[in-house]
This record gives structure tokens, C-alpha cells and sequence, in this order.
């Protein structure tokens, strides 16, 4: 199959690469394996869930978190519905964070626990419209990403049929994700990435980077 969407990796990489461990995050201090089967169907019962909570093609969709399994799964998810991902440093200041959000014109944000909400939040209370804020971690009173898979399972007959629809769709000239620069001359810029921007740089690095299922890979600089 042609991989011309991000998303489309995960039918590849089931039917040529299936592995025990695609994915690895360490929890409780154990690390925690993920299949390639079970990265592909996270991510598409969090893209149910996210269309059932509203979630539409050009929504802007923030994640800010250290690397974790989590982001994956919302990174393909979000894209699968149409929606734009826009990963953000979990280590900025808060008017740099107030600044990001208003200018992706952000719905929604998934971080990663209590600690990087006490970061953020004085950011969100800056804002008129914060986006809806969701955390990988539970957190008092606070919406919870877990709640999400549990609605994408509940209604994963409803959306089948329309997610696969979606999917068809977008076109790989779509805008994908926006990466924010690191601002050194003045405020961050918002760079705009489609599909094939991504689909092409990691398909030119696959005939440099002779790896095999036998390698393993640490990712160290925020995703």
C-alpha cells in the first residue's frame, strides 16, 4: 500500500512490520509494551471517541506532555478525524503558552498529568476561550483522556463506517500538524505541515537509516 497520509502507517505497519513492541512507556517505573496492533486499534477507538465528543475536520487539537505512548495515539487520531495536531514543549512560559493557543485558534488540549496542568493553567485562566483541556493522567475534577477510549468503545458502530470515510477524504496536500518555532527572534511561528510534508521525510530517512525489527529506538527530544 502507498503511504501518502500519516495514518496510513498504521495499516502498513501491521501488514509488513507487526511487532510485540512498537511502542514502549515506562509506568510505575515498568516499562509497558505496545503491539503495532494495538497502536492501530487505540488509535482508532480515541478517534471514535473524539467524534463522538465534537471533534471535526480543521479543529486545532494541542498535546503537551513529555514522551509518552499517549501522544502517538492522539497524534493519529486527531489526523484520522481531519483535525490538526499541534504538539507544543511541555517546558515554555505562560505567555508563550497563551500566546500558542490563541494563535492555532486551539479546541482542545490533551497534557500529561496534575504537574504540567499547574504549568498551564495559569495560561488557561488568561484566555476568554480556553480550549477543553483533557490529561493522559487522572486528575481531580479534571476530564480525563481514559474517558475518551471509553466513549470511542461504546460507540465504535456508530462511527465505523464514518471514520472510514473520513479517512478517504483527506488528501495528502491537507494540513496535518503546526509546529511552533522556537521564537528567539520574537514570537513563535506556526508552521503548517501537511501529509505529504511528513509522509516525505520519514520515507527519505527509511533509505538512510538502514533499521530492522531488531532496532530499537529512544526518543529523547520532545515529540
Amino acid at each position: 500500500m502507498e503511504i501518502k497520509r500519516i495514518f496510513d502507517l498504521l495499516d502498513w505497519m501491521c501488514a509488513n512490520y507487526p511487532k510485540e513492541d512498537a511502542l514502549a512507556g515506562k509506568r510505575n517505573g515498568v516499562w509497558e509494551k505496545i503491539s503495532t496492533e494495538e497502536y492501530r486499534e487505540k488509535a482508532h477507538i480515541l478517534a471514535y471517541g473524539l467524534l463522538e465528543l465534537g471533534v471535526k475536520k480543521g479543529d486545532k487539537v494541542i498535546t503537551i506532555t513529555a514522551n509518552r505512548p499517549e501522544w502517538n495515539f492522539v497524534d493519529m487520531a486527531v489526523t484520522m478525524v481531519g483535525a490538526v495536531h499541534v504538539p507544543v514543549y511541555p517546558t515554555l512560559n505562560t505567555d508563550s503558552y497563551v500566546y500558542i493557543f490563541n494563535h492555532c485558534e486551539a479546541n482542545y488540549l490533551f497534557l500529561s498529568n496534575a504537574l504540567q496542568f499547574k504549568r498551564v493553567q495559569p495560561a488557561l485562566n488568561k484566555m476568554e476561550n480556553p480550549p477543553m483541556l483533557y490529561s493522559f493522567d487522572p486528575i481531580p475534577g479534571k476530564n480525563y483522556y481514559g474517558d475518551i477510549l471509553k466513549l470511542g468503545e461504546e460507540n465504535r458502530e456508530k462511527y465505523q463506517a464514518q471514520l472510514e470515510e473520513i479517512k478517504k477524504s483527506i488528501k495528502s496536500d491537507d494540513l496535518c500538524s503546526m509546529v511552533y518555532t522556537s521564537g528567539t527572534t520574537g514570537d513563535s511561528k506556526g508552521v503548517m505541515l501537511s501529509h505529504r510534508n511528513l509522509t516525505s521525510n520519514f520515507l527519505a530517512h527509511i533509505k538512510h537509516m538502514p533499521l530492522t525489527q531488531e532496532h530499537k529506538m529512544l526518543s529523547f527530544l520532545p515529540l
